[in-house]
């Protein structure tokens, strides 16, 4: 191989690595879906607020997550 070659092929998998990386993360969840697990992780230590928890799950039903 010629060191054009591997300058190219050097090129091309740093390109192509990061690309690889960022397809591998899993989506992030809706915001409201992380307000949500906020609000459930307070109540775990008795701040509970029913309504507020209700409307999250609510809205991240409606954005497309799973409460």
């Amino acid at each position: 191989m010629t060191a054009r070659a591997v300058l190219l092929m050097v090129m091309i998998s740093a390109i192509a690595g990061p690309a690889s990386a960022r397809a591998a993360e899993p989506p992030q969840r809706p915001y409201s879906c992380r307000l949500l697990d906020d609000s459930e992780r307070t109540c775990a230590f008795g701040a509970c607020d029913q309504r507020e928890r209700e409307r999250l799950r609510k809205e991240c039903l409606r954005d497309g997550g799973r409460p």
